[in-house]
């Protein structure tokens, strides 16, 4: 009985026919005339790259491959002529930053706005820091996609796509069009359906605004998320998506290396960056997770000091985080100047408050006194009362100024101790 051919195996059958159908139409036209359109050069320039990605195995060490091989795409991208000079390319692996406190993984290629770049950091020549108002997108560039390649290259992408363009204060805005993610492999060993059932159990994990934009084998084709019978590249039309299909598109005439092109192209042209502000990486907020917060007093308030092992930072947990968050945006904010006159008995100044307007959510959720949980009682050794001190932190979270007080970290455990204490006790704990 005969066996029935493979995808691979008929895609390539289909592949030879068309090429060199390709080749004999292209060596016509080159008789007639010396350029009739950019469709032989691009099969150039790929058929170019391929030779170049093979000498490359013939480097030893790993780094030095991948260098190699991100260099191939960086020259095209930079020399082609093809990318409009408004575009730069980075010359070494990128992170980018943004002003929520979060950064993205380390990314090989980053396209970005040249004339209001700012460089937030340069570590000899391994890799820089670029704010991400600064950058309309990134490429994570692998050499032979393997399911292991595929899903770090995936979770990268992902790294940069969760950034947010703003900062997390009482004045800060949001600004939309996100960067794009584009995935580029030169080869891959697996089989189409493999690479397609991958793509799906990415997307079945993650929110749609974490998808790359389109993933490219350079030698096979390429694959967009998108739903059945059409493949969508912009995140707007991603993101918008009801249902969720992966669309492949197998290169038969060895002119994937233009699909790229034009793909990212449009990508360009549909994201907008802006002048980054130099200020909003002055002190990043902390992250926890997907949030970030800042205490206000800074460095101050940011470290603890523990009597026995010396400073620690001081932190809160994405679950204590969210905890807070949902609280005080359930409750009314109080004019601050307000609520120091409640804590001290203070008269009532209409005048102060209009002059002073901010507005502040004080974490209560057991509806206390302010007196009672914003201060604290200093006693002598008679236990006396000499006088009271103000006992709260000062948080900047979900564009809320946020009042913690003492009373509510200790009782809550809010706030991380020292750590080292806290690995002893838990140490201490299952030898018991």
């Amino acid at each position: 009985m005969t066996k029935e051919p493979s995808f691979e195996e008929e895609e390539k059958e289909i592949r030879e026919i068309l090429v060199e159908s390709a080749k004999r139409a292209i060596a016509l036209r080159s008789k007639d005339r010396e350029f009739h359109g950019v469709e032989r050069e691009f099969y150039y320039h790929q058929a170019q790259m391929l030779v170049d990605y093979e000498r490359t195995k013939d480097i030893k060490h790993p780094r030095d491959i991948g260098n190699a091989r991100e260099t191939i795409l960086r020259e095209f991208l930079k020399t082609s002529g093809y990318l409009p000079k408004k575009y730069s390319v980075s010359e070494l692996s990128v992170r980018v930053a943004s002003g929520t406190g979060h950064i993205s993984n380390e990314i090989d290629i980053a396209l970005y706005d040249a004339e209001n770049l700012i460089t937030l950091m340069k570590r000899q020549d391994v890799y820089e820091v670029y704010p991400l108002e600064s950058v309309y997108g990134v490429i994570q560039v692998k050499s032979n996609l393997t399911k292991k390649e595929l899903i770090s290259g995936l979770k990268n992408l992902a790294s940069f796509k969760t950034l947010k363009r703003g900062l997390v204060t009482k004045n800060c805005s949001f600004s939309g069009h996100k960067g794009f993610a584009l995935l580029f492999a030169y080869c891959s060993d697996m089989t189409w359906l493999d690479i397609v059932k991958e793509l799906e159990i990415f997307s079945s994990k993650h929110p749609r605004s974490q998808y790359p934009n389109a993933i490219f084998i350079l030698n096979r084709g390429f694959f967009l998320f998108g739903e059945p019978g059409k493949g969508m590249t912009t995140n707007n039309q991603i993101e918008t998506l009801k249902t969720v299909s992966v669309q492949g598109f197998p290169d038969r005439r060895n002119i994937n290396l233009y699909h790229f092109q034009v793909i990212l192209l449009g990508l360009l042209e549909d994201t907008k960056v802006s002048v980054p502000n130099l200020s909003t990486y002055f002190r990043l907020p902390l992250t926890t997770e997907e949030k970030s917060y800042k205490f206000t007093w800074g460095s101050f308030a940011e470290t603890g000091k523990c009597e026995k092992h010396g400073y620690f930072v001081r932190k809160i947990s994405s679950e204590s985080l969210e905890k807070i968050i949902n609280w005080c945006s359930q409750s009314i904010p109080v004019n601050w100047v307000r609520a120091m006159h409640i804590v001290f008995n203070s008269p009532k100044n209409e005048e102060a408050y209009k002059r002073q307007t901010q507005l502040v959510y004080i974490y209560n959720p057991e509806h206390l006194s302010l007196a009672d949980i914003l201060t604290y009682k200093l006693k002598d050794e008679d236990g006396n009362v000499i006088t009271k001190r103000l006992g709260f932190d000062m948080l900047e979270s979900n564009d809320m100024n946020i009042c913690l007080p003492f009373y509510y970290s200790s009782k809550e455990e809010l706030i991380s101790g020292c750590d080292k204490c806290a690995k002893a006790l838990k140490k201490k704990r299952k030898k018991s």
